[in-house]
Formats: C-alpha cells, sequence, structure tokens
C-alpha cells in the first residue's frame, strides 16, 4: 500500500489507534509504590492500573541526580527482564539472555521494565502452550472490551508508561526509547509508531507483515486483521524519529524485504540489523542494539 504524504502522517496514525483499539482505558492510572537504591542504582516501582488489572512495572536509573534518558522494556514478564528467577523462566543462567532490561541497565541507560497484561492474567499453574495460556485472558478481554483488541491494550499500557515517566522528575521526557524483543518487539513496533513521544526504538524479530507472525492470535489482532493493508505503514510512521528494525532470519529476515522496501521508499530513519542467530537475540547484537539506543538517546543527538 502507498504510504501518504507526511502531512496525512496523523490521519494514519488514528487510523491505526482506532484499528487497534489503542485507547487509554477510563480507569487508567499509575502511582510510584516504592523506591529505593539497588545494584544497578536508583529503583523505583511503577504500579499500572489499565482495564480493571494492576501491572507492576520497575524503573531503574543511574545513580546520577541528572535527569536520566529512559529505554520502556515490555515482555512477558518484569523478572525475567531484571534476570531473576520467574514462572516462565526459571534458569536465569540461560543463554542467550533474557535480561534484557538489567543489560540496559548496566550500560548506563535508565529502563523500565513492563509486564505484559495477558501473562499477569495467566493462571499460575497454565500450560506453556501460548493457546491455553493466553487465550483464555484474551477472550475475557474482548467479551468485557470488544473494539479494543488484546494488542491495543498491550500499547495503551505502554503509552501509559510513558504518561507516568513524563511526571518523574528523574527522567528526561525528552529522551524515552523503546525495546522489544519477539511479543516485545511487536509491541515496541506499534508503541513507538503510535506516540511519537518516543525517540528512538528497536524491534527484534517482530514478524512484520501479517503473513509472517501469529497476528491474527486472540491477544494481538485477531479477526481485525486488516486485508487492505500491512505493517510497512506502522513501521513507516516512527519517521522522521530513527527505529532499528532487526532480524535473525526466522519470523525477520529476507522474506520481509518487500515491506521493509516499502517502508523506507520514503527516505524513513530505519535501519536494518540481520544475523543469523534465528530468532533469539544473541548477546552480541544485544550490547550492538543498547550501544544504538545510547547514541540516540544522547543529550546531543
Amino acid at each position: 500500500m502507498s504510504e501518504p504524504a507526511d502531512e496525512y502522517a496523523p490521519i494514519l496514525r488514528r487510523e491505526w489507534i482506532d484499528l487497534i483499539g489503542a485507547h487509554r482505558p477510563e480507569d487508567a492510572a499509575w502511582r510510584v509504590t516504592e523506591r529505593g537504591d539497588g545494584a544497578l542504582g536508583r529503583r523505583i516501582v511503577l504500579e499500572l492500573q489499565s482495564y480493571g488489572a494492576r501491572l507492576e512495572g520497575v524503573l531503574l536509573l543511574p545513580g546520577s541526580a541528572a535527569p536520566s534518558a529512559v529505554v520502556i522494556v515490555p515482555f512477558y514478564d518484569v523478572e525475567s527482564l531484571l534476570g531473576h528467577v520467574s514462572r516462565l523462566y526459571p534458569d536465569v543462567g540461560a543463554r542467550p539472555t533474557r535480561a534484557f532490561a538489567r543489560e540496559i541497565a548496566a550500560a548506563g541507560l535508565g529502563v523500565l521494565a513492563v509486564p505484559w497484561w495477558a501473562e499477569a492474567a495467566a493462571r499460575p499453574a497454565a500450560s506453556l502452550d501460548l493457546h491455553e495460556r493466553y487465550g483464555p485472558a484474551a477472550l475475557h478481554h474482548l467479551e468485557r472490551h470488544p473494539h479494543v483488541t488484546g494488542l491495543g491494550r498491550s500499547v495503551a499500557d505502554l503509552l501509559l508508561s510513558i504518561d507516568a515517566l513524563e511526571q518523574l522528575d528523574e527522567v528526561d521526557s525528552a529522551r524515552i526509547g523503546v525495546f522489544g524483543h519477539s511479543l516485545g518487539g511487536k509491541l515496541a513496533l506499534f508503541a513507538a509508531a503510535l506516540d511519537p513521544r518516543i525517540r528512538a526504538a528497536v524491534s527484534h524479530e517482530p514478524g512484520l507483515g501479517f503473513a509472517h507472525s501469529n497476528w491474527s492470535d486472540t491477544w494481538y489482532l485477531g479477526s481485525r486483521v486488516p486485508a487492505d493493508r500491512d505493517l510497512d505503514e506502522v513501521l513507516r510512521l516512527v519517521s522522521p524519529r530513527p527505529i532499528l528494525y532487526a532480524g535473525g532470519g526466522a519470523a525477520d529476515g529476507e522474506h520481509n524485504e518487500e515491506l521493509v522496501r516499502s517502508a523506507t521508499s520514503a527516505g524513513s530513519r530505519v535501519e536494518i540489523l540481520r544475523h543469523g542467530g534465528g530468532h533469539p537475540l544473541p548477546e552480541d547484537v544485544l550490547a550492538t542494539m543498547i550501544d544504538w539506543l545510547r547514541a540516540r538517546l544522547a543529550r546531543s543527538a
């Protein structure tokens, strides 16, 4: 699908917001529940209230008193992002690591780890099969909010987290980024496209293109996958802000090339990183992504 002129980007953005239902719920709220110090600097616990649920995110900030750039990292759970044991990932020594938030904080950036609402709603003993684990929660959500897709609800949580960051004195709200892998890559892509407050984004293995991933699953778009448009529009909506789109040849690789060409045909600031590691995120590639974010979120950038 051809891209409209730049002046139509706000209209296109609104169309995608409405399509996925990425609207803040009436009960949207946030509060700080804990402040303290840890091994990686200052630690703030943020409670997000959204669609009747409460999600607990963890914000790690450098030791300096100056307001910090912050990278939002959505994933299944906060524990794994911080390198702790979780019910999904009990092996904290697994390689490659899923402790993306810990690694970003260790590199000197602020980071906000945000859990996924569907994992928070899953029964503790639920099967690891995706449909058995997340399907019931997604169906329950759609029964109550039929115009808000599971993906829209997820993105709305991230927009609420930006609202919170903007109100914290410890955060430089002009330097907010987003980083995501797999599920998180999908959410990072949409959040950056739909919220211009995000200054730079990294999306790894999101499955660019409705034909290349499980976008029709109930916890993403379900029956609302559009037939007349694709995710090249979403990728291009990040422009003129920079985005690093990366793939290891599993969900994202040469088979997404046509969509990438479409997204970059008008000079968008989409940077491409490919590696041969498949769907997992190799640690050397993670380090490259963190360096990329640090450069894009620098004060002088």
